[in-house]
Formats: C-alpha cells, sequence, structure tokens
C-alpha cells in the first residue's frame, strides 16, 4: 500500500472503463477535492502491478482516530480479492501510523462486507448507511477475535460520552426513510445479526 496524488487519480479514472465502480471512484475523487483532502489526506492505493483499490481516508493524531470514507476498487477488477488486500494493509497502516480507533458508514449494499471485517455497528446516518465506531486492530483476525469479546461485553467498544449521544440520536426511527429505504437498512441490521449493538448505548455502565 503507498499513497498517491490527485493527479494519478484523474488519470485512473480517465483510463478506466465504464461502469459503476469507475462513477464511484469519480464520486469518491470529487468528495475528496470538495474537502481540500488531497494534500492533507493523500488516498491510499494498493498496487499490484497497476491500481487496483483506492482508500479515501482521515487520520488525526489528536483523537487518534481513522475515518474511512470510501474504499473503491478499480473497474474491471472486481471478484479478484483487491478490496480485502487494501483493507488487510489499511488495518496495518493506521497501527503504523498511531490510531486507536476506525469510524465509518457502510451502506446497505456494502455491510455484509464489512460485516465479514469484523466491525460493529451502532447507528444509522442520515443517508441510510450504519455507523461503525470502535477500536482498530493490525489484522482482519484481531479485529474479529476482538468483535466476538465486544458482543459479549459491549463497554470494550464504546465510544466517548460525546459520540454516545450523538448515536443515541441516530436510531432508524429518528429518520424519515421512506418504505424502500426503510427496509433496505433494516434488512442490513439484520444481516449484521449480533454485531447491531444500539441497545448498549442506552444501557447504564
Amino acid at each position: 500500500m503507498r499513497l498517491t496524488e490527485e493527479e494519478e487519480i484523474l488519470d485512473l479514472i480517465k483510463n478506466s472503463k465504464d461502469g459503476r465502480n469507475t462513477k464511484f471512484l469519480s464520486a469518491s475523487h470529487s468528495l475528496w477535492k470538495r474537502f481540500g483532502n488531497y494534500d492533507r489526506y493523500p488516498p491510499l492505493v494498493h498496487d499490484d502491478n497497476g491500481i487496483k483499490s483506492v482508500i479515501y481516508a482521515t487520520f488525526s493524531m489528536r483523537t487518534r482516530y481513522v475515518n474511512l470514507y470510501e474504499i473503491c476498487t478499480v473497474q474491471g477488477q472486481e471478484g479478484k480479492g483487491y478490496a480485502s488486500k487494501a483493507w488487510d494493509s489499511f488495518l496495518e497502516h493506521s497501527i503504523q501510523h498511531d490510531m486507536s480507533r476506525l469510524k465509518m458508514s457502510c451502506t446497505p449494499s456494502s455491510v455484509s462486507w464489512h460485516y465479514r471485517n469484523g466491525l460493529v455497528f451502532w447507528a444509522v446516518d442520515p443517508t441510510g448507511s450504519l455507523r461503525s465506531d470502535q477500536p482498530i486492530f493490525a489484522t482482519r483476525e484481531e479485529q474479529l477475535e476482538f468483535r466476538k469479546k465486544a458482543i459479549e461485553n459491549p463497554i470494550l467498544c464504546l465510544p466517548d460520552v460525546k459520540v454516545i449521544q450523538k448515536l443515541k440520536a441516530e436510531g432508524l426511527e429518528d429518520h424519515s426513510f421512506g418504505v424502500k429505504k426503510a427496509a433496505q437498512v433494516m434488512g442490513a441490521i439484520k444481516e449484521v445479526k449480533s454485531a447491531w449493538l444500539r441497545k448498549a448505548l442506552f444501557k447504564q455502565i
């Protein structure tokens, strides 16, 4: 895994085949450019005889949080395990840079993949994605092992009080989703099974 620059991402988009993944990468690029993040937080890429996947994330030395925004697989490279390889390298990179917690939002269509990586989930963001906020470890195996313990004892992975208060206000019932969107979110919640730890937010610890 290595860092990249805006110009390399633009070339990648230009030279990629049309398709859903290219549109997703283009949208992720636009988001990063709008945030002014290319200089502060250059994207990470998994390069295996060419870029196969791109990760957009921010790293805070003050809070020791890594905030993962997007994992993009290059069009035509789907189903070859490149996103999983990028995820593994991302975990290692985060630990090497002294990060201690990970937060991200997972769309209903991607939640099963993220569930396999050992995440827990607390809330629903305004777009209908499931919010994850938890300690981060150097390997997928450690992440999965930690989740087993966290499901039994959620206090192990609770965020701080301010974050808890925000998450409490983001239940499915707190959003005005249409029937179809609400069904998608409920399906995602069911898919993550016991890793949906929302009830723990409201327990007196």
